[in-house]
């Protein structure tokens, strides 16, 4: 194939032609992001090898256990993935974690990561808070959550579920009546 012919291919493939201008943006983005950005005087953690863009995507779809038992004994117990335009860094064991836990929001931001529970709980509740607040209601459900409490609502749950079933089984039977009185009429 001559090079005219394949001057002429690439312009008829559109596709492929903004498929390239983005990977290429893509590419000067962040390499100018790398020579910009102010480096910090902390220690960061090691970054895992992987292609440009989406090699740490593909890394992680491939099987993120994987990648992390890989990356464990070459790393460290701490280290980072790209994940196309975020870094995600892994705390692998309970010495390491508890970083995560007890680092001031200045240091370690939770927020980014808890807006992925937001609907456990629902909005303006432990996940969807500033960091005060949030380190406030944790202190209210660690001390909710003992055991020597969780004995305590034994009666008070029981006596729910039973108000709860014993409703459901009311309904049930309401509506099994009301069926074979319909039934019926016909």
């Amino acid at each position: 194939m001559d090079h005219a012919t394949l001057m002429t291919d690439l312009k008829e493939n559109r596709f492929l032609n903004v498929g390239l201008l983005i990977l290429a943006t893509l590419i000067i983005a962040k390499l100018l992001s790398a020579l910009l950005t102010p480096q910090f005087k902390k220690r960061l953690p090691p970054i895992v090898k992987a292609w440009p863009v989406f090699g740490g995507l593909l890394r992680f779809m491939k099987g993120p256990i994987v990648m992390i038992r890989e990356e464990y004994p070459k790393l460290g117990s701490v280290f980072t993935l790209n994940l196309v335009n975020k870094n995600v860094t892994f705390f692998i064991g309970p010495e390491v974690s508890a970083h995560f836990f007890k680092a001031p929001e200045s240091d370690l931001s939770q927020q980014e990561v808890y807006q992925f529970n937001v609907p456990t709980f629902g909005p303006g509740v432990v996940f969807d808070v500033d960091y005060s607040v949030r380190q406030e209601q944790f202190r209210f459900f660690t001390e909710s959550l003992r055991v020597t409490k969780l004995k305590g609502y034994v009666d008070q749950m029981v006596t729910e579920a039973e108000v709860f079933y014993s409703i459901c089984l009311y309904n049930l039977a309401l509506n099994l009546h009301l069926e074979i009185k319909e039934n019926f009429k016909h």
